[in-house]
């Protein structure tokens, strides 16, 4: 299995994300978590993403407040 492949299936199988997408351009990844708290998310960044094969930055978009969610 390449780098991409074992990337993608270990974080799909993570309980805190709820969406994942492959992009074009950047960044490469759109990932979605949910968790408790700042510190949960601290803990799943630092002790789940951080040190996986191929993964070189981590860029957070932390939500303000909520607006609007349309499905």
């Amino acid at each position: 299995m390449n780098t991409v492949e074992q990337f993608e299936n270990t974080v799909a199988a993570y309980d805190e994300v709820i969406e994942f997408r492959r992009m074009f351009g950047r960044p490469d990844y759109f990932i979605r978590v949910a968790v408790a708290d700042h510190a949960a998310y601290e803990a799943f960044v630092s002790g789940k993403l951080i040190g996986l094969p191929g993964v070189l930055r981590v860029e957070s978009h932390l939500s303000m407040k909520k607006i609007k969610i349309a499905y």
